[in-house]
């Protein structure tokens, strides 16, 4: 593991160092239509639509949602190769796949004939060779259980609602930091997914052929984010499902926020990797502390356990806003274990949230979480800044408006390593 975080260190490095650089991008066509799977080509993401009540298999999805994505990105197998590669040194690759054959074991059947579905298209079948640009069949798994194997994001997530929401409602505002490749692999296939099935449907704002939920809603007006929260605790995947997998499934299948809630954090189910996840209705937000493997800290010891506003948390640490909910990669919950006060990229991004929202009387509208999110000095500066959110690192940015199902998207650039200025957010119509 140790090894694995200097290998990411010297890819974000490079990526530091490439910041002007243009990318060429391979152009597809810009739309495909299949059984039970639509993609767009929206310029700047793909819009995908999944649906599975036209009678075909999860396998057949599978395979068809492949077809549409080489159709629209004739690289993608190159783009996701070369990704698994940068991230991962050769003596770690081979590791990697036990942790690949240990995890997929627990992942729910109709998932796994998804990507198994999609393998059988590509074209790497059951080789797994370093960086040939293909895609086998084990390292699909590995991209879709990234999170769970292969840990180096840093999120932040603001929310406000009731007395601190100009709509008397939630706006959640959400930000993904993740390294997106020295070839911008991730924005050339990000996507918002649509995914409809007989109960329902949910929405994946992540990337093309990544079946969990890195952000995501559904049409009952639940919404769900992860984010990494490392606890110290030695990385074990025997047995351990997958935490972006299972939170799907939540979404699809649970009524309301406090039974999907309810769902992430049953006991029975272990993770491989300790985590936060961000949950907003139209009324409220509350945080999961996702600290399976923690032994917590004094009396309580909470290991795991739901942040609300007005939660007690761990000595030293304060909030004391009313109806405002925010999180960055902080176990902080009173008796968990405290991964934030010697954490400069946590407490700095953590004060400077607390002072954004206690800074005025007025409440906020979804332009002034914007402008919480996007603040900078000049440029961005840093991959990981401490002082701000929005960062070279930044991916993507969502707010949202449960009770409307309004969705507004950032999305990093797909054609250049050069981070905007000003990020632009386009708003994005979904189930309809």
């Amino acid at each position: 593991m140790k090894r694995l975080l200097v290998g990411l260190l010297i890819v974000l490095l490079v990526f530091q160092t490439a910041c002007t650089q243009e990318i060429s991008v391979a152009k597809g066509s810009p739309l495909y239509k299949g059984s039970g799977v639509t993609i767009t080509d929206k310029g700047n993401y793909f819009n995908v639509a999944l649906d599975f009540t036209k009678g075909l298999s999860h396998r057949d999805i599978g395979k068809e949602f492949a077809r549409g994505i080489l159709s629209v990105v004739p690289d993608y197998e190159a783009l996701v190769d070369s990704y698994i590669a940068e991230n991962l040194f050769k003596s770690e690759y081979k590791e990697a796949f036990w942790r690949v054959e240990d995890l997929k074991a627990q992942i729910d059947k109709n998932y796994r004939e998804e990507i198994e579905g999609m393998s059988e298209v590509f074209s790497g079948g059951d080789k797994n060779v370093r960086g040939d640009n293909k895609i086998s069949k084990d390292e699909f798994f590995m991209f879709n259980l990234f999170l769970d194997m292969i840990r180096s994001t840093q999120c932040s997530f603001v929310s406000v609602f009731g007395s601190k929401s100009t709509t008397g409602k939630t706006i959640t505002g959400r930000i993904l930091d993740w390294y997106g490749g020295n070839k911008n692999q991730l924005p050339r296939i990000q996507a918002v997914i649509t995914m409809k099935n007989t109960k329902g449907s949910i929405c994946s704002i992540g990337y093309m052929g990544f079946m969990g939920i890195i952000t995501g809603f559904n049409d009952k007006k639940v919404f769900a984010a992860v984010q990494e929260s490392t606890s110290g605790a030695a990385y074990s995947s025997a047995g351990k499902r997958s935490y972006p997998l299972d939170l799907r499934y939540a979404l699809e299948t649970t009524e309301n926020m406090e039974s999907t809630i309810e769902f992430m954090k049953d006991k029975n189910k272990q993770y491989a990797a300790n985590h936060l996840i961000v949950f907003s209705d139209p009324d409220e937000s509350k945080v999961l502390e996702n600290n399976f493997s923690g032994r917590g800290t004094g009396a309580v010891r909470v290991r795991r356990a739901v942040r609300m506003d007005e939660s007690k948390l761990n000595k030293g640490i304060t909030w004391g806003i009313k109806d405002a909910v925010a999180s960055v990669n902080s176990f902080i919950l009173e008796g968990n274990t405290d991964n934030h006060t010697r954490n400069k990229f946590n407490t700095r991004r953590w004060k400077y949230i607390k002072d954004q929202l206690s800074g005025r009387q007025s409440n906020f509208s979804p332009e002034d979480i914007k402008k919480i999110m996007t603040y900078t000095k000049g440029s961005p500066r840093a991959l990981l800044d401490t002082r701000y959110l929005y960062t070279k690192a930044t991916l993507s940015m969502a707010v949202f408006q449960p009770d409307t199902l309004k969705l507004e998207i950032y999305f990093f650039p797909r054609n250049t390593l050069k981070v905007p200025d000003k990020p632009t957010f386009e708003e994005i119509s979904v189930f309809q």
